[in-house]
C-alpha cells in the first residue's frame, strides 16, 4: 500500500464457526472398525476445538472484516523487488508499478519474495515423503461429527468432514523416489488408497480437488529487519500434522500489528517491535518440533513403532488428562510469553498467558466480549487500597484509547460482574489487571506502581 496505516481486526470467532464444521472429535479406526473415539471438550465457550473450515471461506471472513474497517485487499500486485533506507522502504511490483511505504511485512508464503529479497536463508530440512491431497464428494459416508484416521499398516489415511457429503483426504504416498518428477494423483489413486487401508467401498460422487504436496520443515533466524518484517509462512513452515499453520500464522499477524501500530502512533519506539521476535518465534519453534515429531510417528515403519501407532496411541490419548492437554497444545491456546521482554514474572502468576474465558455477569456475556477491540483493556477489580488518585496515574501511563473496566461498586467493593474474573484469577479486591490488545495478559498487581512501570517500560523498548 502506498501509505500504510494496520488495521488490527479483531474478527469475533462465531463468525468462523457459522461459516466452519464442527467436529466432536477423532476417531481411530482400523481394520474397517473403531478403535477408540477421542471427544473434543463439550463446553469449549468461544473457543471450540474442532472447526474445519477451508481456506477460501477463511479468507472471505478476514476480506469483509478488513473492508469493513475501510481495507482493501489489492489482488495481482506481486512484488517485484524492494529497497530499504531509515525512513521507508520503496517497492516494485511486477508490472513496474512503484510505491514508497513506512514498512513492509512479508507475509507472501513459502516461497516468500520478501524473504529472498532480504537475502535470508531458509534454514531446515525437506522430509523424504510423498504425501497426497483430494477434497472428494464421499455419499452415504456417515455422520460427519468426527475426523477420522486409519491407521492401515501400509500408511496413515486421514478424512476431515467439510459438511454436505465433502471430505479433505489426506495420506501417506511413502517415500519420494527420485527418479520420479513431483506429479499430482488421479482419482483411482485416491480411491485405491481410500479402499486398502480403510477396508471398506466407498460412493465417490465426484473428485473436487486432487495434489500432492512435500513436507518442510524451516525457519528464518530474525523476523525483524527494520522496516521489513515476516509473519506467517514467510517466516516458519512445518509438517502439517496437527493442523496449526493457520493458527500460527495469524498469531503472528496480531502480536506484530498491534506493536506496530503503536510504533507508528508514536507510542511507542521501534525497539518494541524486538519483541515480536522474542514472543513468536520460539512459538514457531515449538510447533516445528510439534508438529514434526508427530508426522515422524505416523510415518514410521518399525514393527514395533507401528505396533504402538495402531494398537496403543488411541487409547493413550483417549485418557482425559492427556487428551486435554493435547487439545490445549493443537489448538494453540495455551500458548504464553512468560519470561520475556514484556512478561518477565516477579511472582506475577498471570502476565503473559492468555486471558482465559469466564462469564462477566449473568447475561451470558464472557471476559472476550470486553476485549473485542484494538486497545488495552485496564481492569480495577473493587477498589481495595487503589486510590482514584493512582488509578487516574495508571491510565494516564496506559495512554490514549485504553478501555477502562472500573469494577467498583459504590462502597468500594468488587460488582458481581467481575467476581467470576477474579476468582479465576484468584486475585482480591483491589487488583489491577491489563490485558494486551492480543488478549494476552500485561502484569496482574495490586501495587499501582508496578502496572505503571511496566507501561513505561514497553513505551520506551
Amino acid at each position: 500500500r502506498r501509505s500504510l496505516e494496520v488495521l488490527h481486526a479483531s474478527v469475533p470467532v462465531d463468525n468462523f464457526i457459522r461459516h466452519g464444521r464442527p467436529v466432536k472429535g477423532i476417531q481411530f479406526e482400523d481394520d474397517g472398525s473403531v478403535i477408540e473415539a477421542i471427544r473434543f471438550g463439550e463446553n469449549a465457550g468461544l473457543f471450540p476445538h474442532g472447526i474445519l473450515l477451508p481456506q477460501n471461506r477463511t479468507e472471505f471472513i478476514l476480506n469483509h472484516a478488513l473492508e469493513k474497517l475501510g481495507a482493501r485487499v489489492e489482488r495481482k500486485k506481486e512484488v517485484q523487488s524492494f529497497s530499504v533506507c531509515e525512513e521507508r522502504v520503496d517497492v516494485e511490483f511486477r508490472d513496474g508499478e512503484l510505491a514508497r511505504c513506512d514498512w513492509l511485512i512479508g507475509a507472501d508464503g513459502a516461497h516468500s519474495t520478501v524473504r529472498k529479497g532480504l537475502g535470508l536463508t531458509f534454514p531446515g530440512v525437506s522430509i523424504d515423503r510423498r504425501w497426497l491431497l483430494a477434497d472428494l464428494e464421499l455419499l452415504e459416508s456417515g455422520p460427519e461429527d468426527h475426523i477420522r484416521l486409519f491407521l492401515s499398516s501400509a500408511g496413515l489415511l486421514g478424512l476431515f468432514p467439510y459438511g454436505k457429503s465433502i471430505w479433505r483426504i489426506i495420506a501417506d504416498a511413502g517415500p519420494t523416489n527420485p527418479d520420479v518428477p513431483s506429479h499430482d494423483p488421479t482419482y483411482e489413486d485416491i480411491l485405491q488408497i481410500l479402499e486398502d487401508r480403510s477396508c471398506r467401498q466407498w460412493n465417490v460422487g465426484k473428485a473436487l480437488w486432487l495434489s500432492e504436496f512435500r513436507v518442510n520443515e524451516r525457519q528464518v533466524d530474525q523476523y525483524c529487519h527494520g522496516r521489513v518484517m515476516l509473519a506467517g509462512d514467510a517466516a516458519h513452515i512445518h509438517s502439517p500434522a496437527g493442523g496449526q499453520g493457520m493458527n500460527t500464522s495469524i498469531q503472528d499477524a496480531v502480536n506484530l500489528s498491534w506493536k506496530l501500530a503503536m510504533v507508528i502512533k508514536q507510542q511507542a519506539t521501534c525497539e518494541l517491535l524486538a519483541t515480536y521476535q522474542h514472543e513468536r518465534h520460539p512459538v514457531g519453534a515449538a510447533v516445528i518440533q510439534g508438529s514434526g515429531r508427530m508426522l515422524r510417528v505416523m510415518m514410521n515403519q518399525n514393527p514395533c513403532v507401528k505396533f504402538f501407532r495402531r494398537r496403543l496411541l488411541p487409547y493413550i490419548v483417549g485418557i482425559p488428562p492427556i487428551r486435554d492437554m493435547a487439545v490445549q497444545r493443537l489448538s494453540e491456546v495455551d500458548i504464553t510469553y512468560r519470561g520475556g521482554p514484556l512478561a518477565q514474572t516477579h511472582g506475577d502468576r498471570w502476565i503473559g498467558r492468555r486471558c482465559p474465558e469466564v462469564p462477566w455477569g449473568d447475561n451470558g456475556l464472557t471476559i472476550y466480549d470486553l476485549l473485542r477491540g484494538t486497545s488495552f483493556t485496564v481492569f480495577k477489580l473493587g477498589r481495595g487500597s487503589v486510590t482514584e488518585e493512582m488509578w487516574d496515574r495508571v491510565l494516564r501511563a496506559a495512554g490514549t484509547g485504553v478501555l477502562a473496566v472500573d469494577a467498583v461498586t459504590a462502597d468500594g467493593s468488587m460488582t458481581d460482574d467481575a467476581r467470576a474474573f477474579a476468582q479465576t484469577l484468584a486475585v482480591k479486591s483491589g487488583t489491577i489487571v491489563v490485558v494486551r490488545p492480543d488478549c494476552y495478559f500485561g502484569p496482574v498487581s495490586q501495587d499501582s506502581s508496578s502496572i505503571i512501570s511496566w507501561f513505561k517500560q514497553l513505551k520506551q523498548l
